[in-house]
């Protein structure tokens, strides 16, 4: 650990992280210290990609951000499914062939990580490219008696397998009983599952000893995972929806062809969701990213990725994106002032001002940001102590104002922390949260340009009452910060509260 020891200095640096795989939260620990091997489930190209698919990016772009942060030699992987059924049908459907709906679905998302500012991996494969791995592995799984061959079918035996369900909980009896699907008599287990499948006509295939074919989705990312990473691993990433029955699957095929453990630390995201649901194609409740670019903008949804801890469920719902922008606002209008403040000539001692008070107070802040993601990557804890930061500088800039005779525009001490502000946001926060490098004008003037966009869907009565609800919550728990956010996002559509004792009321602006 000493990397991260210099890397934050006079603190405990642990980083705890919660795995999946022992239910805990605990310490992130390397086979090869000051190394990691990291490998994230990437997007099946299908199609363009919702937020719901680009949180699991963002993701897994933060845990590559924090790592380099604390001093680790990250070999990060990430891969493309361009073969898979729902390829198939798609290519059906626009008369083109399976390889030119993943290609043209890869430049798509490629676009997508450009917009939003997401770092390279150290390797990006494809299954396409990873056949003779792929093949390679399912030959040592059968040799190892593992696996069995039916039809020009390999299926998996996951009776030789004793350890299949350790990730996700479930047992084989369990699996089998709740079963709903027709029993495939080729099986000796109705929860044996697909290496290798024949190939129908019409479809992609590739040549192999069991006759021509196509990989099943699982035994892809082992492949790809073993030639570009190794046996071991440190980190897996993906999707709370990918433990079963994928990474159950992935697990049970590594370890059988190798004997050793696939990987130590297992990290899983929650959903999106959408009118109580998991956002998903299937479900037609979706958001492409590109759209929501085009309507918010990419730092809008940088934001809120990180506003939410990854493994909290993530509500798209209009009272949700008032709040962000109202609180992307603040933080934009307080890096507004911070330009100017930072520029402007100095003309007196700022005699009676507060404002030397604050000066280093911008790297305590960010030393408790770093403490705040060392916890599991507590984004929203992080982000906590800016806000507070702001409310102080906001604090101090109106006492100063006030005094009578003074000239805070003019201080020394005022312009040293506009400084370091600027260098929090842009130097320290930016790298690692990707969020806050934009120009405060005109980020100010998106914002306010959405805000007059949508003042004919302005919010209904129930949302406007359930954040009402919301803030007394809040308040009854002494979170003022968020009683006021979710004011200020109320304000922002227009909407005015009016407490009194009887209660809270509101009215439109007008």
């Amino acid at each position: 650990m000493t990397k991260i020891a210099a890397k934050i200095t006079n603190r405990k640096a642990e980083f705890l992280l919660t795995n999946t795989l022992t239910g805990k939260r605990e310490p992130f620990k390397t086979q090869v210290p000051g190394k990691v091997l990291f490998y994230t489930c990437g997007p099946t190209v299908y199609g363009p990609l919702h937020i719901g698919n680009m949180r699991a990016l963002v993701v897994g772009d933060l845990i590559f951000r924090w790592l380099k942060h604390l001093g680790f030699d990250v070999n990060f992987v990430r891969n493309y499914t361009d073969v898979d059924d729902k390829i198939i049908n798609r290519a059906n459907e626009e008369k083109i062939s399976a390889l030119e709906v993943a290609q043209k679905y890869i430049d798509y998302c490629d676009t997508d990580m450009k917009l939003l500012g997401l770092q390279a991996p150290t390797k990006t494969v494809r299954v396409t490219d990873s056949m003779d791995d792929i093949l390679k592995i399912i030959e040592k799984i059968i040799a190892n008696g593992k696996a069995y061959v039916v039809d020009g079918e390999v299926l998996f035996s996951i009776e030789g397998f004793p350890g299949y369900g350790k990730l996700s909980g479930k047992n084989v009896e369990d699996l089998v009983a709740g079963s709903r699907v027709e029993v495939d008599k080729k099986k000796k287990n109705p929860a044996d599952f697909s290496l290798w499948k024949p190939a129908k006509p019409g479809e992609p295939f590739w040549e192999s000893p069991w006759g021509k074919g196509r990989p099943g989705w699982h035994i892809e990312c082992s492949a790809m995972v073993s030639h570009w990473l190794g046996e071991t691993i440190d980190l897996h990433h993906g999707g709370q929806d990918l433990i079963f029955p994928h990474h159950e699957n992935e697990i049970a095929q590594s370890e059988a062809a190798t004997g050793k453990p696939f990987c130590n630390h297992w990290v899983h995201h929650a959903f999106i969701t959408a009118g109580n649901e998991k956002m998903s194609k299937s479900l037609g409740n979706i958001l492409p990213t590109r759209k929501f670019i085009e309507i918010y903008g990419a730092e809008l949804l940088r934001f809120i990725f990180v506003s939410f801890q990854y493994r909290s469920e993530l509500p798209y719902t209009q009272p949700m994106l008032a709040q962000s922008m109202g609180e992307l606002e603040r933080i934009y209008l307080a890096k507004k002032w911070a330009r100017q403040a930072a520029s402007e000539p100095v003309s007196h001692d700022g005699k009676g001002a507060t404002w030397s008070a604050l000066i280093g107070k911008a790297r305590e802040v960010f030393s408790k940001m770093e403490e705040e993601l060392l916890s599991d990557l507590n984004t929203p804890g992080a982000l906590g102590h800016l806000f507070s930061y702001i409310r102080e500088l906001n604090r101090v800039e109106g006492e100063a104002s006030g005094r009578a005779g003074a000239h805070p525009a003019s201080s020394a001490e005022r312009k040293e922390v506009a400084r370091e502000f600027l260098h929090l946001l842009e130097t320290q926060i930016n790298p690692l949260l990707n969020v806050f490098a934009e120009e405060p004008q005109a980020m100010l003037d998106k914002l306010e340009s959405i805000r007059r966009s949508k003042q004919s869907s302005s919010l209904s009565d129930d949302e406007i009452k359930a954040m009402i609800q919301a803030r007394l919550d809040a308040r009854k728990m002494k979170d003022f910060k968020k009683a006021d956010d979710i004011r200020q996002a109320l304000d922002a559509q227009g909407i005015v509260l009016l407490d009194s004792p009887q209660g809270t009321t509101w009215k439109a602006k007008g």
